[in-house]
C-alpha cells in the first residue's frame, strides 16, 4: 500500500511539474527532497492526500 501511494504521489508531482522531468525519477524518488526529509516521504504524503481528495469528491457523487 505505501508503494502505491508513493507511485501516485510521484505521478501527481510529475504532472504538476508539467511533465518536464523524468517520470521514472519522480516515482523512484531519485531527485532531491525539498520539504519532507526524503523524496519518497514527500511522494507518499502527496499520494495519500490525492487519494483522500479523490475519494472525497467521487464517493459523494456516486452515493
Amino acid at each position: 500500500m505505501p508503494e502505491t501511494a508513493m507511485w501516485i504521489g510521484g505521478f501527481v508531482r510529475w504532472l504538476l511539474k508539467g511533465c518536464k522531468t523524468s517520470l521514472q525519477d519522480e516515482v523512484e524518488g531519485n531527485l532531491d527532497a525539498t520539504w519532507g526529509g526524503s523524496y519518497n516521504t514527500e511522494n507518499y504524503i502527496i499520494g495519500v492526500v490525492t487519494v483522500i481528495i479523490i475519494l472525497g469528491i467521487v464517493l459523494p457523487l456516486v452515493f
